[in-house]
């Protein structure tokens, strides 16, 4: 049911941990009477994914978004030439990214070393279940991390190899705790054992009571609207409030606003806007026909749809479909600007 559901989040991180969910567990078969349990854990399995990805194939049938959501989620994917580096993260200005960059694929590679030695030695089927299960989920799942390796994406991506790794310190301490002779020797282990994971949830708990704390003493809103509690500076909301009136204020005259821009979406929940293309401007978020397929919309648009973008001295995301800016700047007229934008007619 979660690998179907992971289909319809995201497609091909979802399509890649259902083939793992199904296929994976063929790696442990050894007889025909344990093919045959496998074939039936893998009927039950498929049906599993199957029921959340047909009530959505459904749900974009009667909704009639079926054509839209070849167009954006799967058509659209050519059209995604963002690419951050595994290497980046090294650069990372986080101490613990920087860190945890270079614990994934080491742990990766342990976790395969001593997958190998366990089978060789043919160890209890235990550890090589919980390896092999471990390995395959974590490689799996490194998927999130292409073609964007930036913090959020790695820190999702390499979960799975960051678990992998504590597996093996477990192992590597009940090799050790299963080699010490002496009460003594045994009662010393468990001291520093106890202390270690004391040290461990110490330092959880502490970023845990920081992060509560920051966000007690911190600025939040309670005045603009679906942002009620979020943590927002003055600045945010005054810049929120005087783009928000102009919108609503040109909706009164007759006109229509877009904004070209990566937060376009911060301005148009609270007034309940919603304007597809427009409010996630990113490269690989504008369907198959990309920022060419924008500015042929934008062509069309009449005298009564307004566009803003952010001022040419300004810092866009780095993901800005820049071109279709360009030809907004190039083409349009400029009639003003509001707060961080230009706005053009």
């Amino acid at each position: 049911m979660l690998a179907g559901i992971a289909i319809c989040t995201k497609q091909s991180i979802g399509v890649t941990l259902a083939i793992i969910v199904v296929g994976y567990k063929l790696m442990f078969v050894d007889s025909k009477e344990q093919f045959k349990e496998y074939v039936k854990i893998a009927i039950t399995r498929i049906i599993g994914i199957l029921i959340p990805a047909l009530i959505f194939i459904v749900y974009l049938i009667v909704t009639h978004s079926l054509v839209d959501f070849i167009n954006y989620a799967i058509l659209g994917i050519k059209t995604f030439s963002n690419k951050i580096n595994y290497i980046s993260l090294f650069s990372n200005d986080k101490i613990e990214i920087r860190a945890l960059a270079l614990w994934v694929p080491i742990s990766i590679l342990v976790m395969s070393i001593v997958l190998i030695i366990t089978n060789i030695q043919k160890k209890e089927n235990e550890i090589i279940y919980n390896l092999t299960t471990l390995l395959v989920y974590g490689l799996a799942i490194i998927i999130v991390m292409y073609p964007i390796s930036d913090k959020i994406h790695f820190l999702i991506g390499g979960l799975i190899a960051i678990i992998g790794m504590l597996y093996m310190f477990f192992l590597l301490g009940k090799l050790v705790y299963d080699k010490i002779n002496g009460e003594k020797k045994l009662k010393n282990y468990k001291m520093v054992t106890s202390l270690i994971w004391l040290v461990m949830f110490a330092i959880i708990l502490s970023i845990g009571l920081i992060n509560l704390y920051n966000y007690a003493k911190n600025e939040k809103n309670t005045e603009i609207k679906h942002y009620k509690y979020i943590e927002m500076s003055q600045g945010l909301r005054d810049k929120i409030k005087s783009i928000d009136s102009y919108i609503l204020e040109a909706e009164q005259n007759g006109d229509r606003v877009y904004i070209l821009d990566a937060e376009a979406a911060i301005y148009m929940i609270p007034i309940d806007k919603y304007n597809k293309d427009y409010d996630m401007f990113l490269k690989g978020n504008i369907g198959k026909d990309g920022e060419q397929g924008q500015i042929e919309k934008i062509k069309q648009k009449n005298d009564n749809e307004i566009i803003l973008v952010r001022k040419s001295n300004l810092k866009t995301n780095w993901q800005t479909p820049k071109e279709v800016v360009k030809y907004v700047r190039e083409n349009l007229e400029k009639i003003g600007e509001i707060n961080i934008f230009e706005i053009y007619k």
